[in-house]
C-alpha cells in the first residue's frame, strides 16, 4: 500500500497544474495566462526535441545543406577521396611488389639461361681498341666507363653495407651506361627511386639509383656511353641529388673504384 501510495503522490505532483501569467507591470493587467503541469512540460519538451532531431537527420541525409556542415564534404569529394584511397592502395601494393622483385632479381638471374652470360661481345673504351670478351667471370679486359662526371660523396664500404659509390654532379647531369649490355630492370623502387639495372658481358651488373628520369626500358640494349638516365633525388634512401652506383661481378658486389676511373 505504501508503494502504491508513493506512485500516486508522484503522479499527482506530475499532474498538478500551475498557472503561468504574464501581466503588465504598471497596471497589473493580465496579458497572457497558461495552465501547465510538470507532465505537460515534459511531454512538450520531449516532442519538440524529437521533432528537432528528426528534422536535423532529414536535413543531413536528404538535402544539399549537409555539405555546409564542417568536415562533412560533398558526395563528389567523398567519391574522389575513396577513389584516391583505392588508387593509393593499389600503387602501394605495386611498389612493394616491384621492390621485392628488385631485391631478389640477382637470385632470378642465377636461374636464367641468358646469352649475356655466355656470348661474345665487343666493348669499346674512349678511343681504345675493341675487346672480345667470352665467358669472363672476373671482368678481366673490360673497359668500363664512368657512369657520371662528378665527385664521390660516399665510398664503397662493406662494414656499413654500402655496396656502392655515391656520386654528386650538377642538376640535369646525364648518367651513362658503363659498357654494352641489356637492361634487366628500369622502373621505380621504394628505396632507390627511379632505378636502372644493366647486365654486361662477363657476368657484370651495374646498378643506377635515385634518378629523376629514365631513358631505357626493360629488355632494351645499351651501348657503352649511351645516356640511360638523368641524375636525381628519388626514393626513400636519399638525402640529396646524387647517383648511387653499384657494380656486381659474378653475383658479388665489388668496389667500383677498383674498375672505373672516376
Amino acid at each position: 500500500m505504501d508503494k502504491k501510495g508513493r506512485w500516486q503522490r508522484i503522479l499527482h505532483k506530475l499532474r498538478f497544474t500551475y498557472r503561468l501569467t504574464i501581466m503588465n507591470e504598471s497596471t497589473f493587467e493580465e496579458k497572457f495566462s497558461l495552465r501547465l503541469s510538470r507532465l505537460n512540460v515534459f511531454v512538450v519538451f520531449t516532442i519538440i526535441s524529437l521533432a528537432l532531431i528528426t528534422l536535423t537527420v532529414f536535413i543531413i541525409a536528404f538535402t544539399p545543406l549537409r555539405e555546409y556542415i564542417p568536415g562533412y564534404g560533398s558526395v563528389e569529394e567523398r567519391e574522389m577521396v575513396y577513389s584516391l584511397s583505392m588508387k593509393t592502395d593499389s600503387l602501394e601494393q605495386e611498389l612493394v611488389a616491384r621492390d621485392v622483385y628488385f631485391q631478389n632479381f640477382f637470385g632470378l638471374i642465377m636461374d636464367t639461361d641468358s646469352a649475356m652470360l655466355t656470348g661474345t661481345y665487343s666493348n669499346y673504351s674512349d678511343g681504345g681498341p675493341a675487346k672480345t670478351i667470352s665467358g669472363n667471370s672476373d671482368a678481366t679486359g673490360l673497359y668500363l666507363l664512368s657512369p657520371l662526371n662528378g665527385s664521390i660523396l660516399n665510398k664503397f664500404n662493406t662494414a656499413s653495407r654500402h655496396f656502392a659509390v655515391d656520386i654528386s654532379a650538377p642538376k640535369g647531369s646525364i648518367v651513362q651506361s658503363i659498357s654494352d649490355g641489356m637492361v634487366l630492370f628500369s622502373d621505380w623502387t621504394l628505396a632507390g627511386g627511379f632505378t636502372t639495372i644493366i647486365m654486361h658481358p662477363g657476368k657484370v651488373i651495374s646498378v643506377y639509383m635515385h634518378n629523376s628520369t629514365l631513358f631505357k626500358h626493360q629488355g632494351e640494349t645499351a651501348k657503352a656511353g649511351d645516356p640511360i638516365a638523368i641524375i636525381g633525388n628519388t626514393g626513400e634512401n636519399t638525402s640529396g641529388p646524387h647517383l648511387h652506383f653499384e657494380l656486381w661481378i659474378d653475383m658479388q658486389p665489388v668496389n667500383p673504384e677498383n674498375y672505373i676511373a672516376f
